[in-house]
Protein backbone atom coordinates (compact mmCIF):
# COMPACT_ATOMS: atom_id res chain seq x y z
CA UNK A 1 0.00 0.00 0.00
CA UNK A 2 1.08 3.86 -0.91
CA UNK A 3 0.30 7.09 0.12
CA UNK A 4 -2.50 8.34 -2.59
CA UNK A 5 -1.70 11.38 -4.07
CA UNK A 6 -3.17 14.07 -1.86
CA UNK A 7 -4.25 17.23 -4.24
CA UNK A 8 -6.53 20.45 -3.76
CA UNK A 9 -9.94 20.71 -3.88
CA UNK A 10 -12.08 19.80 -6.74
CA UNK A 11 -14.65 21.97 -7.47
CA UNK A 12 -17.91 20.94 -9.01
CA UNK A 13 -19.15 24.46 -10.08
CA UNK A 14 -23.21 25.21 -8.93
CA UNK A 15 -24.85 22.68 -6.57
CA UNK A 16 -27.61 21.04 -9.10
CA UNK A 17 -28.70 17.69 -8.51
CA UNK A 18 -26.29 16.33 -11.76
CA UNK A 19 -22.63 18.32 -10.33
CA UNK A 20 -23.74 16.57 -6.92
CA UNK A 21 -24.58 12.74 -8.39
CA UNK A 22 -21.11 13.32 -10.13
CA UNK A 23 -19.03 14.30 -7.65
CA UNK A 24 -20.45 11.53 -5.22
CA UNK A 25 -20.97 8.51 -7.00
CA UNK A 26 -18.60 8.84 -10.27
CA UNK A 27 -16.21 10.90 -8.42
CA UNK A 28 -14.01 11.06 -5.38
CA UNK A 29 -17.00 11.61 -2.66
CA UNK A 30 -15.24 15.18 -2.37
CA UNK A 31 -15.69 18.58 -3.83
CA UNK A 32 -16.18 22.12 -3.04
CA UNK A 33 -19.59 23.91 -4.17
CA UNK A 34 -21.44 27.09 -5.32
CA UNK A 35 -24.70 28.23 -4.13
CA UNK A 36 -26.58 31.39 -4.37
CA UNK A 37 -28.56 30.92 -1.24
CA UNK A 38 -30.17 28.89 1.27
CA UNK A 39 -33.01 27.91 -0.57
CA UNK A 40 -31.31 26.66 -3.36
CA UNK A 41 -29.06 24.46 -0.72
CA UNK A 42 -32.12 22.92 0.66
CA UNK A 43 -33.52 22.30 -2.80
CA UNK A 44 -30.93 20.22 -4.55
CA UNK A 45 -30.05 18.42 -1.25
CA UNK A 46 -33.97 17.12 -1.07
CA UNK A 47 -33.80 16.43 -4.98
CA UNK A 48 -30.58 13.99 -3.92
CA UNK A 49 -32.15 11.87 -1.68
CA UNK A 50 -33.67 11.91 1.90
CA UNK A 51 -32.61 14.39 4.26
CA UNK A 52 -31.99 13.23 7.63
CA UNK A 53 -33.08 14.69 10.85
CA UNK A 54 -30.83 15.22 13.35
CA UNK A 55 -31.14 16.77 17.47
CA UNK A 56 -29.64 19.99 16.33
CA UNK A 57 -31.34 20.34 12.97
CA UNK A 58 -34.52 22.60 12.58
CA UNK A 59 -37.57 21.03 11.19
CA UNK A 60 -35.92 20.99 7.31
CA UNK A 61 -33.11 18.97 8.40
CA UNK A 62 -30.55 22.27 8.58
CA UNK A 63 -28.38 22.44 11.22
CA UNK A 64 -26.93 25.62 11.82
CA UNK A 65 -23.02 25.07 12.91
CA UNK A 66 -22.23 28.51 14.63
CA UNK A 67 -20.77 29.85 17.90
CA UNK A 68 -23.67 29.24 20.30
CA UNK A 69 -23.25 29.64 23.90
CA UNK A 70 -26.54 29.11 25.12
CA UNK A 71 -26.79 25.66 24.71
CA UNK A 72 -25.71 24.52 28.42
CA UNK A 73 -23.21 21.62 29.08
CA UNK A 74 -24.45 19.79 25.72
CA UNK A 75 -23.19 22.16 23.26
CA UNK A 76 -20.92 19.91 21.05
CA UNK A 77 -17.48 21.58 19.83
CA UNK A 78 -19.66 22.58 15.89
CA UNK A 79 -21.05 25.32 18.07
CA UNK A 80 -17.97 26.57 19.32
CA UNK A 81 -15.09 29.13 17.80
CA UNK A 82 -12.66 25.57 18.74
CA UNK A 83 -10.77 23.29 16.36
CA UNK A 84 -13.10 20.58 15.51
CA UNK A 85 -10.95 17.29 15.23
CA UNK A 86 -11.01 14.88 12.18
CA UNK A 87 -14.66 13.03 11.90
CA UNK A 88 -17.74 11.17 10.82
CA UNK A 89 -20.77 12.39 11.26
CA UNK A 90 -23.09 9.90 13.43
CA UNK A 91 -20.80 6.89 13.65
CA UNK A 92 -22.65 5.43 16.48
CA UNK A 93 -26.02 4.82 14.20
CA UNK A 94 -25.93 1.95 12.67
CA UNK A 95 -26.33 3.21 9.28
CA UNK A 96 -25.18 6.84 9.33
CA UNK A 97 -25.45 9.79 6.76
CA UNK A 98 -23.93 8.97 3.64
CA UNK A 99 -23.51 12.28 2.03
CA UNK A 100 -22.89 15.71 3.76
CA UNK A 101 -23.48 19.21 2.38
CA UNK A 102 -21.75 22.14 4.10
CA UNK A 103 -22.44 25.93 3.15
CA UNK A 104 -21.05 28.96 4.27
CA UNK A 105 -23.11 31.94 5.07
CA UNK A 106 -20.76 33.76 7.90
CA UNK A 107 -17.05 33.74 7.17
CA UNK A 108 -14.27 34.00 10.32
CA UNK A 109 -11.87 36.95 11.04
CA UNK A 110 -9.01 34.93 11.50
CA UNK A 111 -8.87 30.88 11.07
CA UNK A 112 -11.70 28.46 10.65
CA UNK A 113 -10.20 26.59 7.37
CA UNK A 114 -12.52 23.53 6.96
CA UNK A 115 -10.20 20.70 6.91
CA UNK A 116 -11.06 16.79 5.18
CA UNK A 117 -9.36 13.72 4.99
CA UNK A 118 -9.74 10.76 2.54
CA UNK A 119 -9.58 7.71 4.44
CA UNK A 120 -7.75 5.50 1.73
CA UNK A 121 -4.90 8.29 2.30
CA UNK A 122 -5.26 7.89 6.04
CA UNK A 123 -5.08 4.38 5.79
CA UNK A 124 -1.88 4.17 3.34
CA UNK A 125 -0.16 7.04 5.57
CA UNK A 126 -0.83 4.91 9.07
CA UNK A 127 0.78 2.13 6.93
CA UNK A 128 3.84 3.90 6.24
CA UNK A 129 4.48 4.73 9.53
CA UNK A 130 2.80 2.01 11.46
CA UNK A 131 1.56 -1.14 10.44
CA UNK A 132 0.19 -2.30 13.89
CA UNK A 133 -1.29 0.87 14.27
CA UNK A 134 -3.30 0.31 11.21
CA UNK A 135 -4.15 -3.27 12.30
CA UNK A 136 -5.17 -1.91 15.60
CA UNK A 137 -8.14 0.68 13.61
CA UNK A 138 -9.30 -2.09 11.13
CA UNK A 139 -9.90 -3.95 14.33
CA UNK A 140 -13.87 -5.38 14.75
CA UNK A 141 -13.57 -3.92 17.76
CA UNK A 142 -11.35 -1.19 17.62
CA UNK A 143 -14.04 1.48 19.06
CA UNK A 144 -17.27 1.87 20.67
CA UNK A 145 -19.57 5.02 19.42
CA UNK A 146 -21.83 6.40 21.75
CA UNK A 147 -24.76 8.90 21.21
CA UNK A 148 -27.89 9.17 22.58
CA UNK A 149 -29.91 5.61 22.61
CA UNK A 150 -27.57 5.06 19.47
CA UNK A 151 -24.26 2.85 20.08
CA UNK A 152 -22.11 0.63 18.14
CA UNK A 153 -18.64 -1.46 18.07
CA UNK A 154 -16.92 -0.64 14.93
CA UNK A 155 -13.70 -0.44 13.00
CA UNK A 156 -12.24 3.08 12.79
CA UNK A 157 -10.93 2.06 9.31
CA UNK A 158 -13.21 -1.01 7.52
CA UNK A 159 -11.17 -2.19 4.68
CA UNK A 160 -11.53 -5.02 2.23
CA UNK A 161 -8.08 -6.55 0.24
CA UNK A 162 -6.48 -3.46 0.85
CA UNK A 163 -9.11 -0.68 -0.02
CA UNK A 164 -11.09 1.37 2.67
CA UNK A 165 -14.56 0.69 2.56
CA UNK A 166 -15.90 2.56 5.27
CA UNK A 167 -14.56 5.36 7.80
CA UNK A 168 -16.44 6.07 11.00
CA UNK A 169 -14.37 8.41 13.75
CA UNK A 170 -15.51 11.02 16.56
CA UNK A 171 -13.94 12.40 19.63
CA UNK A 172 -16.00 13.01 22.72
CA UNK A 173 -16.62 11.52 26.32
CA UNK A 174 -18.45 8.98 25.07
CA UNK A 175 -16.15 7.35 22.39
CA UNK A 176 -13.64 4.78 23.70
CA UNK A 177 -10.70 2.86 22.13
CA UNK A 178 -9.76 -0.38 22.51
CA UNK A 179 -6.31 -1.20 23.78
CA UNK A 180 -4.51 -1.08 20.95
CA UNK A 181 -5.86 1.60 19.24
CA UNK A 182 -5.84 3.72 22.36
CA UNK A 183 -1.77 3.28 22.15
CA UNK A 184 -2.12 4.01 18.23
CA UNK A 185 -3.39 7.63 18.49
CA UNK A 186 -0.42 9.42 18.10
CA UNK A 187 -0.08 7.75 14.79
CA UNK A 188 -2.95 8.23 13.90
CA UNK A 189 -3.18 12.08 14.64
CA UNK A 190 0.43 12.23 12.62
CA UNK A 191 -1.67 10.71 9.42
CA UNK A 192 -4.11 12.67 9.60
CA UNK A 193 -1.44 15.66 9.74
CA UNK A 194 0.37 14.21 6.70
CA UNK A 195 -3.14 14.35 4.68
CA UNK A 196 -5.23 17.00 5.78
CA UNK A 197 -6.24 19.34 2.97
CA UNK A 198 -7.14 22.82 4.64
CA UNK A 199 -9.18 25.31 2.74
CA UNK A 200 -10.70 28.70 3.38
CA UNK A 201 -15.05 29.08 2.90
CA UNK A 202 -16.50 32.28 1.96
CA UNK A 203 -19.94 32.74 1.61
CA UNK A 204 -22.00 30.91 -0.86
CA UNK A 205 -19.12 28.29 -1.14
CA UNK A 206 -19.89 25.29 0.47
CA UNK A 207 -18.50 21.05 0.14
CA UNK A 208 -20.01 17.68 0.05
CA UNK A 209 -18.27 14.59 0.95
CA UNK A 210 -19.05 10.76 1.49
CA UNK A 211 -19.43 10.64 5.04
CA UNK A 212 -18.36 6.62 4.99
CA UNK A 213 -15.07 7.57 2.63
CA UNK A 214 -13.81 11.15 4.44
CA UNK A 215 -12.86 12.46 7.79
CA UNK A 216 -13.66 16.16 8.23
CA UNK A 217 -13.15 18.66 10.72
CA UNK A 218 -12.87 22.57 10.84
CA UNK A 219 -9.85 24.56 12.05
CA UNK A 220 -10.14 27.11 15.31
CA UNK A 221 -10.91 30.40 14.19
CA UNK A 222 -12.75 34.29 15.35
CA UNK A 223 -15.18 36.17 13.94
CA UNK A 224 -18.95 35.12 12.96
CA UNK A 225 -18.46 31.82 11.27
CA UNK A 226 -21.72 29.55 10.23
CA UNK A 227 -22.11 26.83 7.95
CA UNK A 228 -25.42 25.35 7.17
CA UNK A 229 -25.12 21.01 7.34
CA UNK A 230 -27.27 19.07 6.12
CA UNK A 231 -27.45 14.91 6.03
CA UNK A 232 -28.22 12.86 3.38
CA UNK A 233 -29.13 8.54 3.99
CA UNK A 234 -28.38 6.15 1.84
CA UNK A 235 -31.34 6.17 -0.55
CA UNK A 236 -29.77 8.84 -3.09
CA UNK A 237 -31.22 9.69 -6.19
CA UNK A 238 -29.78 8.66 -9.54
CA UNK A 239 -28.77 11.06 -12.59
Amino acid sequence: MTLANVSPPRHMGRLTLGTLHEAMELGSGFATFDCENEDDFLAAAKEYGVIMPHRDADARGITYLRDTSGLGRERGIGFTRETLLPHTDRPAAKVPPRVLLLWCRGTSSDGGEATVLRGADVAARLHEIDPKALQAFCAEDAAIFRTGSDELVSPVLRMRDGVVEEVRLRFDPYIYFAPDAARALPQLDQAFRDTELAFPLTPGKGYALRNDLWFHGRRAYSGNREMLRIMIGTRHATH
